[in-house]
Formats: C-alpha cells, sequence, structure tokens
C-alpha cells in the first residue's frame, strides 16, 4: 500500500495549470543541510526583502525545534503531526506575503514539503491514513495560493549536507539524523524538480564550501548564487 500511494504524482502537477497570477516569493528549496538558511539570509540582505524562516522562533528554543527533537527521538510517533506543523506553518507565511504584497524569501516551500512526507511514508514512519490526511490538508491549501516568482533548488550531496549539519549543531540533529533518510529525500527531490513546472526554476550546485572562518557566505557562493537569479531579477 505504501508503494503504490508514493507512486501517486506530486500535487503540483495537477495545479496552476490556469492563470491565477503569481505571490511575490522566491523559495528555496533543497535537502536538510543543503544551505537554504545561508542562501536566504544572504538574498534577503542583498535584495532588501524579508525572510521567512522554517524554523520560527518563538523562545530559547522554537516550537519546531522541539518538534523535530520529538520526531527524531520517535519518527513513527510524532512523523504526522510535525509533518503539519510544517505544512501550517509554510501556509501562514503565503498568505502574509499576498497579504502584504510584498516581496519575499522563503528557506522551503510549501511545495517541496510534500516530499517529506511521501519520504516518511515509503519508510513506514507515516501511516497510509496519515498520508492520506497530509496530502488532502495540503491539497486544500494549494487551491488557495499563487505559485511563486522563482524556485531556487539548491543541490548538494548527501556527504556535504551531513557535514553542514554536523558543523551547524542544532539541537540533537547532528546525532539523529540518518544518513539513508537524507538519501531517500535527495532522490525525492530530484523526481520532484524534474516535475515541477509551475514558475520558473533554477538548479543550484553548491557543494562548494559556502562559510568562511567568521562563519560568513564566501564570495565563490555569493557569485554562484547572483550569476544564477539575475536574469529572473
Amino acid at each position: 500500500m505504501c508503494e503504490n500511494l508514493n507512486k501517486r504524482p506530486y500535487l503540483i502537477e495537477n495545479h496552476f495549470k490556469g492563470e491565477m497570477g503569481r505571490n511575490m516569493a522566491i523559495v528555496i528549496d533543497g535537502i536538510i543541510g543543503a544551505g537554504k538558511s545561508t542562501v536566504g539570509t544572504f538574498l534577503s540582505e542583498t535584495l532588501g526583502i524579508p525572510l521567512y524562516e522554517e524554523l520560527k522562533e518563538d523562545g530559547s528554543i522554537s516550537r519546531a525545534q522541539r518538534m523535530l527533537d520529538l520526531f527524531y527521538e520517535e519518527p513513527c510517533r510524532w512523523s504526522a503531526i510535525t509533518q503539519v506543523m510544517f505544512l501550517s506553518d509554510r501556509f501562514e507565511d503565503l498568505k502574509k506575503i499576498e497579504k502584504r504584497g510584498e516581496r519575499a524569501i522563503l528557506d522551503r516551500s510549501i511545495y517541496g514539503d510534500e516530499i517529506f512526507a511521501r519520504t516518511l511514508h515509503g519508510r513506514g514512519q507515516m501511516t497510509s491514513d496519515e498520508f492520506d490526511i497530509y496530502l488532502s490538508v495540503l491539497n486544500h491549501m494549494l487551491e488557495h495560493i499563487k505559485p511563486p516568482e522563482l524556485l531556487i533548488y539548491i543541490d548538494v550531496s548527501v556527504d556535504t549536507a551531513l557535514r553542514r549539519i554536523q558543523k551547524r549543531s542544532r539541537s540533537t540533529e547532528g546525532d539523529t539524523i540518518p544518513r539513508d533518510y537524507l538519501e531517500d529525500l535527495r532522490a525525492h527531490y530530484e523526481r520532484w524538480f524534474d516535475a515541477y513546472d509551475i514558475s520558473p526554476k533554477i538548479k543550484l550546485d553548491l557543494n562548494i564550501s559556502m562559510l568562511d572562518e567568521n562563519g560568513k557566505i564566501t564570495k565563490e557562493a555569493r557569485d554562484k548564487v547572483l550569476s544564477a537569479i539575475s536574469p529572473f531579477l
């Protein structure tokens, strides 16, 4: 049953075929540890537009980080509610962007959110009923939002992602994210990116060193990002 459900087309393949216009968002996607926050922060500062981050601060430890810690400890117990939480947060951000009529950057998209639920379901860490409910909620949300201006997909190897995860030491993730989970995510991301056709898109190879000794984005990385997105600005 899990296999059959995961053969369904991604929901983006059934949406936005009409003339809906676009929201004002540039969305950045990629596997955990790809460098989304680094690129998002750089673009936000360079372009002078706000960044809506995936891990929102609501105190010393964010709710999202607390839920992620629980998920990494017991994936089968916490996967569904954690995915719904992230989905809700992304939908709320998109509503704010459209209401304010401002350009913005999101360091993960609502469109790529499905990749995580699909991966967890395929790994047996989300039940078929939970996955169906998740897809139903996402489907209803997609009916009320517009596609973005641009998708930036950061393509890195699993080895690169694991090194970056270890360096950033974000809560317990460095010790708890399995390599095979990242491999599954990356495989789904590749298929999803190929199917994605609702906005202009860029695949950006950022396996290069992205941060200098002061924790700032390197000139090589800055130049590579700006060169890739300049035709769309």
